[in-house]
């Protein structure tokens, strides 16, 4: 699924509006997930039983505080595209 060429990453708007308004912490977190997903995004985070299907979430770490921070994506498989769909961050 992958032949070593890097995926296309790009933002929803609400993905955008997350990572707008993510910490310093969270954006750093997010960003270098992104990083991440562009080399291989099979297997950085878990698939997510929504209605649509090909929904996938992944939980990252934000410092070493308690808190919790998921980034939801969608993977194209033609375009070599990854959405991140949304940010959701809680305390």
């Amino acid at each position: 699924m992958s032949d070593g060429a890097l995926w296309s990453v790009v933002y929803s708007e609400t993905g955008r509006a997350g990572l707008a308004t993510a910490t310093i912490e969270e954006r750093a977190a997010v960003l270098g997930f992104e990083k991440l997903l562009a080399q291989t995004p099979y297997g950085r985070g878990e698939l997510y039983p929504d209605r649509v299907g090909g929904l996938y979430t992944a939980l990252l770490a934000v410092e070493e505080r308690p808190a919790w921070t998921s980034v939801l994506y969608r993977i194209d498989e033609d375009r070599r595209e990854v959405l991140i769909v949304a940010i959701v961050s809680g305390p």
